[in-house]
């Protein structure tokens, strides 16, 4: 797992903070290394159900990666 400094640890919560805005620092830290938490946020930050947020998660995960690769 790579520490939350990392740049592109950095760049995962900078997206995280931009599509969930309600979202605290303290959230996305604790989060940002574990999809599974990040569930667990946003089912208690917006109120998803589990399979929402789930959804909502791997939609993210999918874009996020694919906009990596488009950048390199």
């Amino acid at each position: 797992m790579a520490p939350a400094h990392d740049p592109p640890n950095r760049l995962l919560q900078g997206e995280i903070m931009c599509r969930w805005g309600e979202l605290t620092t303290a959230d996305i830290l604790e989060c940002s290394n574990d999809r599974s938490k990040l569930v667990d946020v946003l089912q208690t930050r917006y109120g998803y159900a589990k399979l929402r947020a789930e959804k909502e998660v791997q939609l993210f995960f999918e874009e996020f990666r694919d906009r990596l690769r488009l950048s390199t």
